[in-house]
């Protein structure tokens, strides 16, 4: 019989500037698959669709805090998220 869901989900950690608060988003093979379907579809509809999802996924790991986000660092984030989970065997694009 085989076990799935046995390995420690991955993250991406980082922080905001001189903030100490430490951030955690799941890369894309740890990612809950309804979230990795969402980001599919809203990158189908455009760029505006894309950066609305984007921070909806932000909100749900780094709360109100997304919130306060210039659209250059949610730009570092999702590059950085994409280039770790690449490394992680998980192209996002794919998905």
């Amino acid at each position: 019989m085989r076990k799935f869901g046995n390995d420690s989900p991955e993250f991406l950690a980082f922080q905001l500037g001189d903030d100490e608060k430490v951030y955690k988003i799941p890369l894309a093979a740890s990612m809950p698959i309804s979230v990795l379907v969402g980001m599919g579809d809203a990158a189908a509809k455009g760029d505006h669709e894309t950066m609305r999802y984007q921070l909806e996924v932000l909100k749900r790991y780094m709360g109100e805090d997304a919130d306060n986000l210039t659209a250059g660092q949610m730009g570092e984030i999702f590059s950085a998220w994409v280039e770790e989970s690449n490394k992680q065997g998980a192209e996002p694009g794919e998905l």
